[in-house]
């Protein structure tokens, strides 16, 4: 009978963190173009973002937090290889998004295009030295 006790709250124990953390798929779309519900004025990009992006053939995921502060965006990159990093700037001009990211061999820039709904940005890394990587970043649904 012990063991038994033992066994049933071992199984508790382990199913519970797994349950706690478990949440609904994400299919991440990899294109950005217009849409007709696309929303009037400035869109609001503050939220969770998962992010790929595509380093020489090699997939890199991500969690990109973005905030406001002072009336400005900000937030952290966390890609699932890396430690965080500190989103410097992100700025929105249309349905064009530039963001600053910055990293300890200096600053990384994404240059994207916001889809319709505002929903996803699809664009290009440069990274340090010029090299260039696709990422796509989709916000979670609130």
């Amino acid at each position: 009978m012990r063991n038994q006790l033992f066994a049933c709250a071992l199984m508790l124990v382990t199913a519970l963190p797994a349950a706690a953390l478990a949440q609904d798929a994400t299919v991440l779309k990899t294109t950005c173009g217009p849409s007709a519900a696309a929303p009037a004025g400035e869109p609001d990009l503050t939220g969770l973002w998962d992010v790929y992006m595509d380093v020489g053939g090699i997939p890199s995921f991500g969690l990109l937090t973005v905030g406001r502060l002072d009336g400005q965006y900000a937030g952290t990159l966390t890609p699932v290889r890396t430690a965080p990093v500190v989103v410097r700037s992100l700025t929105v001009s249309g349905q064009t998004v530039r963001m600053v990211v910055g990293s300890r061999e200096g600053d990384v820039i994404y240059n994207a295009a916001l889809s319709g709904a505002a929903d996803r940005m699809c664009g290009v890394v440069t990274y340090h030295g010029g090299l260039l990587h696709p990422m796509v970043a989709q916000r979670r649904r609130r």
